[in-house]
């Protein structure tokens, strides 16, 4: 018996990738208008216990959603750049030439192999592309530290900010690549932010 020829189907996981990655930096909004609301109705009153262990709680919810946010950026960005070159060479030249890159470097050497001419080393979308991996890489590999509790800084902690740009690295890494290769449309972004399953 012989099976009907179907078309074939491509699985790439950078749309999925996205979409957990904007869920959670929704979250991280919501969360954080909460705490700044309540923080500004304390302003001229007494603090309690209660109070100080509300904000506290919503503030390390908020750093678990944006560590979430970062990974997932991360993660859609590298899914995306593998994708990208799969498409326009194979998955073995991949698997044999380019995957032993870092992340960063696929971004600079695929579009270069492909269209001749890389991403802009100096432009903005680049250094949020670099900013991203590193703290991708910081939170991958976390080593523990010590700290005393009077020398704990913003920058200790992974904060709403830091989503944001992580959001901003994928929207204008792949809009540039995008700009350098008008056959990537950037829709599948917008559709992944409105994704019912992530």
């Amino acid at each position: 018996m012989t099976l009907p020829n179907h078309e074939t189907i491509t699985f790439t996981n950078h749309s999925t990738f996205y979409a957990i990655a904007h869920r959670n930096y929704m979250e991280v909004q919501r969360l954080k208008a909460e705490h700044d609301k309540y923080q500004s109705d304390l302003k001229d009153k007494e603090i309690t216990n209660a109070d100080v262990d509300f904000l506290a709680e919503k503030h390390a919810t908020i750093q678990r959603h944006a560590m979430v946010v970062v990974i997932f950026s991360a993660l859609t960005l590298e899914a995306f750049i593998n994708h990208y070159a799969i498409e326009n060479f194979s998955k073995s030249y991949l698997n044999n030439y380019l995957d032993k890159l870092d992340p960063v470097s696929k971004w600079i050497v695929i579009p270069k192999l492909v269209l001749g001419q890389a991403l802009d080393t100096d432009s903005q979308p680049f250094e949020l592309l670099q900013r991203l991996f590193s703290l991708r890489n910081t939170l991958v590999h976390y080593k523990t530290r010590i700290k005393r509790i009077d020398e704990i800084q913003n920058d200790d902690w992974i904060r709403e900010n830091e989503a944001e740009e992580a959001i901003q690295a994928v929207w204008k890494v792949i809009g540039e690549l995008s700009n350098l290769d008008d056959s990537q449309a950037i829709d599948w972004l917008k559709e992944a932010e409105t994704d019912p399953y992530a």
